[in-house]
């Protein structure tokens, strides 16, 4: 079945569309979904780094520039998202090893990200 074609642009921010994202709201707090702007652009910029989040499956992708007109407007850009929420972002629905986890949770203690119960855990 194909997927319907979505705009979010009228969101600011995930989280003001967390109702139309309920998986990526049950996996990120409030906090950090405040922290992902709904990208509000018409054709992705060549070379910068973009997610889709009616696709998470897909993962991150650099734009060439060559797209075309999006036939959705579901997009995060990483050039507007912090770091630390981006990591937490990319790795929605992929699988991570117990080496990369370690990874993340060093980063987030040297970033000194507050912990949460769980990714799912809310504000």
């Amino acid at each position: 079945m194909a997927r319907k074609a979505r705009d979010l642009r009228d969101c600011r921010s995930a989280y003001d569309c967390r109702d139309r994202l309920p998986e990526l709201a049950r996996w990120m707090n409030d906090g950090a979904l405040k922290q992902i702007p709904m990208w509000q652009g018409t054709r992705f910029e060549r070379g910068r780094v973009y997610f889709d989040l009616d696709n998470p499956d897909r993962g991150a992708f650099v734009a060439t520039g060559d797209e075309g007109t999006p036939a959705d407007y579901t997009y995060a850009c990483m050039s507007d998202v912090p770091e630390e929420i981006w990591a937490l972002l990319v790795t929605w629905r992929q699988p991570v090893s117990e080496d990369q986890g370690d990874v993340i949770a060093s980063v987030q203690e040297h970033l000194r990200i507050p912990a949460q119960g769980s990714p799912a855990g809310n504000d």
